[in-house]
């Protein structure tokens, strides 16, 4: 009981789906994805053979209407089910039961199906459509303001409580962690929605943050702490970590005397890590005598 998007973006080829509900952890159970085959939809009384199995018949080389025709066929109750499909290639496919909640229903678009179920009218999945497709920008952002224009229709009549993105690559790379590009969920939140784009905000300074420190620790400390520094200050009572990464790519690159300040703020809030810190001179991460020199002393 809820409305979702499943989407490709044609420049990218990446393909994603969203959701949201009233009901408890919607991730958990409507949206499915497997890089470089496609994503899948599966709501009202969702039926999870639509998606496991789904996903499978789009890896061995179905287009995604057969797969919604085969796996229809051998559900017993097929009437019940709301499903939206979409192949690597762009192939688009949709269904809504005849028992499925009013109101209920779905809309494709030219890149992109919409479709919901106790829906507060049929303008959900129809602002949905035209939102995403009106928008530009990351695929993860054009589906949340999908979400958006659903819940600003009337959304979920009941309420909500629950939102979820995934976002993958049209191709594989071997790397599973590499190709899901966004997996993120709400289970449980008075404001889902809301909720899911600080994620989305906090996922992407997260990555650039870590990207950064790798490339310093890997050998270009000055290209790294240029990045960060276009990056707005990190709040040391909230994003600790990120924090610390800053100060250690900042000592990389010669500016100690900001390091040392930067981890200054972390000793009065988050002491665990200085700690963790000094342990990068020792896994040799860091040179230890730059370790010394920024790290405050054990009090």
């Amino acid at each position: 009981m809820t409305f979702s998007i499943v989407a490709r973006d044609p420049e990218t080829g990446e393909m994603g789906v969203a959701t949201q509900s009233q009901a408890f952890a919607v991730g958990n159970s409507v949206p499915f994805a497997l890089p470089g085959h496609g994503v899948i939809a599966t709501q009202s009384m969702a039926e999870p053979m639509y998606g496991a199995v789904g996903l499978d018949l789009l890896q061995g080389g179905f287009t995604a209407q057969e797969v919604l025709t085969a796996l229809s066929s051998v559900d017993p109750q097929p009437e019940r089910r709301q499903l939206a499909i979409l192949g690597v290639n762009g192939d688009l496919a949709a269904y809504t039961g005849g028992q499925c909640v009013d109101a209920a229903g779905h809309l494709v678009g030219d890149t992109c199906v919409a479709l919901a179920n106790m829906a507060a009218s049929e303008q959900v999945w129809e602002s949905m459509v035209e939102r995403f497709e009106g928008s530009g920008g990351p695929l993860a952002q054009r589906l949340l303001t999908a979400l958006q224009a659903g819940e600003e229709a009337g959304g979920d009549f009941r309420g909500r409580r629950s939102a979820a993105i995934m976002v993958i690559r049209a191709t594989t790379t071997g790397r599973p962690w590499h190709d899901m590009v966004v997996d993120l969920r709400v289970d449980d939140s008075d404001e889902p929605i809301d909720a899911l784009a600080a994620l989305l905000v906090t996922r992407a300074r997260y990555q650039d943050v870590v990207r950064a420190f790798q490339l310093a620790i890997d050998g270009d400390p000055f290209t790294a702490d240029r990045e960060l520094e276009l990056l707005r200050p990190m709040d040391p009572q909230t994003e600790p970590d990120q924090l610390m990464w800053r100060a250690v790519v900042a000592a990389l690159a010669g500016r100690e005397d900001a390091a040392r300040d930067m981890l200054a703020h972390l000793a009065g809030c988050a002491p665990q890590f200085l700690e963790a810190a000094r342990r990068f001179g020792k896994a040799g991460l860091m040179p230890a005598d730059v370790i010394e020199r920024i790290v405050p002393p054990r009090s």
